[in-house]
């Protein structure tokens, strides 16, 4: 029996928010927030990217107005992060694994998003970036923290090879199911081998003269 990928789309986008929303909720906790802090950071790290993409490409209302399960799994993943913190050897490290798994699953959604709304092929590949990203952005600019985006490792270059793959992946007849998996594979691969082993971005930058 083929799976229904609007299924498969609708699972993705509950554990993206969710795993989101414990990202915001540890940064939230890491800065000493109260409950009301937690929630609303987690929720706008799960919804956030979502939001920035559905405005850019003139979706109105954006996503999460008519998604009814936003608001709870965004609410349970503050939850979960609140409750998991005497496990937690380092609520950092969490964080950013937790990062790196929203980030490999909207990465993809995003792109599927702006496919489904007719836009062209590298103009998807962006948004799937713009979805991955601008949610952690909010995020960490909130909370006045360095916004992980802005780092020396890999981050949205993961994001923006994950869509790529994907809509490589669909341009080439295969299921969008299939598709979705994979790339959002490849793109945690990306992210998560740049922070086990501390891969940085390239960067192009020459010194100038009087720093010779």
């Amino acid at each position: 029996m083929p799976i229904d990928p609007t299924d498969v789309f609708s699972a993705l986008t509950i554990f993206g928010l969710f795993v989101f929303a414990v990202s915001g909720a540890l940064t939230a906790l890491r800065n000493d927030m109260d409950l009301f802090g937690i929630a609303l950071i987690a929720f706008v790290t799960g919804v956030g990217g979502g939001t920035i993409r559905d405005v850019l490409l003139g979706q109105f209302p954006v996503w999460w107005i008519a998604d009814v399960t936003a608001l709870p799994v965004c609410l349970a993943g503050a939850l979960v992060a609140v409750l998991a913190q005497p496990i937690l050897n380092s609520r950092l490290k969490a964080l950013i694994w937790a990062d790196a798994l929203g980030l490999s699953v909207f990465a993809i959604l995003g792109a599927q998003a702006a496919l489904a709304a007719d836009a062209p092929v590298f103009v998807a590949i962006f948004m799937g970036a713009v979805t991955a990203t601008f949610g952690g952005v909010v995020r960490d600019v909130l909370l006045n923290e360095p916004p992980l985006i802005l780092k020396q490792d890999i981050y949205a270059t993961a994001a923006l090879i994950g869509a790529g793959v994907y809509v490589g992946l669909i341009q080439l007849g295969l299921g969008a199911s299939l598709a979705a998996v994979i790339a959002a594979l490849v793109t945690f691969g990306v992210r998560a081998a740049a922070i086990v082993f501390d891969i940085p971005s390239p960067r192009f930058a020459r010194p100038r003269r009087d720093e010779l």
